[in-house]
């Protein structure tokens, strides 16, 4: 298959059971400072992620995060706080910790207020990465319900007509149950691929296709940049003005407006690397059956 080259194998990498990975996720967070349920929430979503071949958000990050904490980017142990709220909306701080934490929490008041008023919503600021978007929709959906959820981040993406990068990766995610089909749930960055895929090549010491990102003079790069910077730019989703670049520049405000803009918290240029603001939402499919 096209970029099978970009995953990992058995030739590149070892198994090891899942049971095991969340245990040692979860204790290497402890181990610097991490609270043991906050520790399991992000153990449970790495491994998630891993589980379902997402690698780029997947355990490998744990010891990224763990450095966080150590250096004092991450303010552990975090304390998450409510700071508006209404019967279908809620404003949190994650505390400057881990942005599984939050998001996690975020989610869950979405489908308390769905199940109570048929739809819930949360935005989040003061964050920082929540790993696989994909996960909090697939929250919503164990309960029957309808799920979205979205998070955005510094700039390493194009504008359509720019060079240099001026919006994050923004990823949105929905999930929705299919009864006894499978679920359908959608997971996507607004750039032509995430961040992550980028570090991946990296790792693995093989070069980006084409379409992925540009120098500052906008000619294609392929392999990959050492850090974010002004002098390459991730590109938009659909790449060229004629392959329709606004649209994925313009979903990626989008985002920017949902998660940073609502919840205060900052979006694009205003973002320093690392921070997050996220959003989540919660349907409850009966209230319209």
């Amino acid at each position: 298959m096209a970029l099978d080259y970009l995953k990992l194998n058995d030739s590149n990498s070892i198994r090891i059971p899942a049971e095991d990975l969340h245990e040692q996720v979860a204790a290497i967070l402890q181990g610097v400072g991490t609270p043991a349920e906050h520790a399991e929430i992000t153990a449970r979503i790495l491994v998630s992620s891993s589980l379902r071949g997402v690698e780029t958000h997947g355990v490998g990050n744990a010891v990224r995060y763990s450095r966080s904490i150590e250096s004092g980017e991450y303010t552990v142990p975090q304390t998450t706080e409510v700071i508006s709220e209404t019967d279908t909306t809620a404003l949190l701080s994650c505390g400057n910790g881990l942005g599984f934490v939050a998001a996690h929490q975020g989610m869950e008041m979405s489908i308390e207020k769905a199940k109570k008023f048929g739809l819930g919503m949360a935005t989040i600021r003061d964050g920082h990465h929540i790993g696989m978007v994909g996960y909090y929709p697939m929250m919503a959906v164990e309960q029957d319900m309808i799920g979205m959820a979205m998070t955005n981040a510094s700039p390493a993406v194009r504008p359509a007509l720019g060079a240099r990068p001026r919006v994050g990766t923004n990823p949105i995610a929905f999930g929705a149950p299919a009864g006894e089909e499978r679920d359908f749930i959608l997971d996507m960055a607004t750039s032509t691929v995430a961040s992550g895929k980028i570090g991946l090549a990296k790792r693995l010491g093989v070069r980006m296709p084409v379409g992925w990102a540009v120098s500052a003079e906008g000619e294609p790069i392929i392999d990959p940049p050492e850090d974010r910077g002004e002098d390459w730019a991730m590109n938009p989703l659909g790449n060229t003005r004629e392959q329709g670049a606004h649209k994925g520049y313009g979903l990626g405000l989008v985002v920017d407006i949902l998660c940073g803009v609502l919840s205060g918290g900052g979006f694009g240029t205003q973002l320093s690397g690392g921070e997050n603001m996220t959003w989540t939402m919660a349907i409850d499919i009966a209230r319209f059956r």
